[in-house]
Order: structure tokens, then C-alpha cells, then sequence
């Protein structure tokens, strides 16, 4: 039995039973041109800001809270982790700025304080304590997954893995996600167990899998770890930047624990 729901809105949602909010954007009922109508949501790929800015108040009057509460690192499919604060509110949300560069996890021990980050058929990971206000979002795509971003992040937790749950989101399923021998070689054998398939021209990969194995190596209960099997391959929901080709947008995952003090509604 999974620990949360999501909820029949525009975009994919649920609170957690221990009152985390986590969600995933879809691609449809926006201004944006990846292609018409598209809901972008980043900064980065040469959309109008207005857009994504009117695409962030639509998000934020759906959930409940002001983009003024989010945070938002800008992501080079690295390994880097960085604690945010309530200070942080707001980084890079409405623009771009100098701060919280090549990050690709984020984690924090506040309340009031969304984590939020673009994806495009990388891995969303979402990460809370059933014991304290630790909350983490990873993006892993191969890359990050070869350097073990999930296990970085959750290294950083002050507290027991079995404290911890972990949902590995919308991303590429392996029918559609063939890569080669290199990729393969970078990950861990003992992350790939089920996770590789050999193919015509190379290998099949489920990175939710290899990401599920490095949780479950981390000492994360198997009951604790949560996987969606909605894909990004469904391109009349999500982005995909491989099947498009890289002439798409961005969707927004996201997850925090907002107090209801602090919701617009």
C-alpha cells in the first residue's frame, strides 16, 4: 500500500499520509510553443518568461502556494546535493540567478519551503522522514545516477534509512529508453540487477529500477519505496526530451511540507 494518493487535477499531485505534498506536472493547458499550448515550466530553453511565470502562478493557485515559497536549483546532471533553507525561498523561481549552480538534489529540514526542479524524462526521486521534516527531491538522469546522487542525498540525512521514504516519479520507461554500452559500464552491477535488457543496438534501461536498487542498498526499506510506472514515452501527458528530440519543454516536480497557515487557500 503506497503512502499517498495522487489526485484527479491538471497536473499529478497527492499529499503523503504524513503530510508532504509532491507532484509532477503535466504538458497540456499552457502558452508555451514545445509545441503550442504547452505547459513549460522552465527558465532555461528560450520560453518566454512571462510564460513560465503565468504557468507558475496557475501551478502555485492549484496547490495552494505562492511561488514565492518554492526553491529552484539550476541542474547539470551532476552528482551535487545542497541544503536549502527558508532563506532560499524564491531562488530562481521567476529568474534566474548566480545561485544554487550545478545542483542536482536538493534537501532541507524546513517547513514552508517547496523543492522544486525541471524534468524531461530524468528521474524524479522524492525523498521525506516519517520522523522529521527532512524532504529531498533528486533529478537522475544516467548521468547522476552513475555518480549515485539518491545515495548522496540520502547520506545526508541525520537519522536511520528506515526513518525514510522514498517515490521514484514520472520518468522514461525502458521500452523506449536504449542505450549503450558506455552507460552501462558507468553503473554499479549490483544497482542493475533487473534493470538491463539487451536490445538490437545496445541495452533497455530502467533507471527508476537502478534508482529503487540504490535506495534499497542505502538500507530503505522495499516497502518504503514507492514506483510510478507512468512514463514520459506518454507524450500527449509529459516532455520527452529523447523522443522529441530536445524540441520540447520542461515539466516541474516538487515537494514539500507547507503548513496550512501558509497556503493561499
Amino acid at each position: 500500500m503506497t503512502p499517498f494518493s495522487f489526485q484527479p487535477h491538471d497536473h499529478f499531485y497527492g499529499n503523503t499520509e504524513d503530510g508532504c505534498l509532491f507532484g509532477y506536472t503535466k504538458r497540456t493547458g499552457g502558452l508555451s510553443r514545445y509545441p503550442g499550448e504547452s505547459f513549460n515550466m522552465a527558465l532555461y530553453i528560450g520560453d518566454d518568461r512571462g510564460n513560465v511565470n503565468r504557468h507558475q502562478d496557475l501551478l502555485a493557485d492549484e496547490i495552494g502556494i505562492s511561488p514565492d515559497s518554492w526553491v529552484l536549483p539550476v541542474q547539470k546532471h551532476g552528482g551535487n546535493v545542497a541544503e536549502v533553507s527558508s532563506k532560499d525561498r524564491g531562488v530562481n523561481v521567476r529568474e534566474l540567478t548566480e545561485a544554487l549552480h550545478d545542483i542536482d538534489a536538493l534537501y532541507t529540514y524546513d517547513e514552508n519551503l517547496l523543492l522544486t526542479m525541471n524534468y524531461a524524462d530524468c528521474v524524479p526521486v522524492y525523498i521525506y522522514s516519517r520522523v522529521n521534516n527532512f524532504t529531498a527531491l533528486v533529478h537522475a538522469g544516467w548521468k547522476g545516477t552513475s555518480k549515485e546522487i539518491l545515495i548522496n542525498t540520502l547520506d545526508e540525512y541525520d537519522g536511520r534509512p528506515s526513518d525514510l521514504v522514498v517515490i521514484i516519479g514520472i520518468s522514461i520507461n525502458p521500452s523506449h529508453y536504449e542505450v549503450d554500452d558506455r552507460v552501462i559500464r558507468q553503473l554499479r552491477d549490483e544497482h542493475l540487477k533487473g534493470a538491463v535488457v539487451e536490445s538490437g543496438d545496445g541495452f533497455l534501461l530502467d533507471l527508476k529500477t537502478v534508482n529503487r536498487n540504490q535506495a534499497e542498498s542505502f538500507g530503505v526499506d522495499p516497502d518504503d519505496i514507492h514506483v510510478t510506472p507512468l512514463g514520459t514515452e506518454d507524450t500527449d501527458r509529459f516532455f520527452s526530451f529523447r523522443l522529441e528530440k530536445g524540441e520540447t519543454g520542461r515539466a516541474l516536480a516538487f515537494i514539500g511540507r507547507v503548513s496550512n497557515d501558509q497556503r493561499k487557500f
